[in-house]
């Protein structure tokens, strides 16, 4: 009983989730172009997908992407997102160049 519960769970969560599109344009510091885009094979700006369950963890997904890990290499990241016919963005993150 408890496996048919919980499959039945697992399939109503997974029928509502979509496709969350995130678009990533990197500005990279002077001299650091081949490094920052080095990871994604020089291209710029990326798109990714990624699975989420509404509008709202697709804009969360969208903003947490946003933030500089790399400090040093990137001078502002600016992502947005789309989640069916939702739109979300730019959120924007810069960074100080060394």
């Amino acid at each position: 009983m408890k496996k048919i519960i919980l499959a039945t769970l697992f399939i109503a969560n997974t029928s509502f989730a979509a496709d969350c599109i995130i678009k990533t344009d990197r500005k990279p510091c002077p001299g650091k172009e081949s490094e920052t885009l080095k990871p994604y094979s020089g291209k710029n700006p990326t798109e990714d997908k990624k699975t989420a369950a509404d509008g709202m963890a697709c804009k969360i997904l969208a903003e947490k992407s946003s933030k500089i890990v790399r400090k040093g290499t990137l001078s502002e990241k600016s992502v947005s997102a789309t989640f069916g016919t939702e739109k979300f963005g730019p959120f924007k993150d810069t960074s100080t160049c060394k």
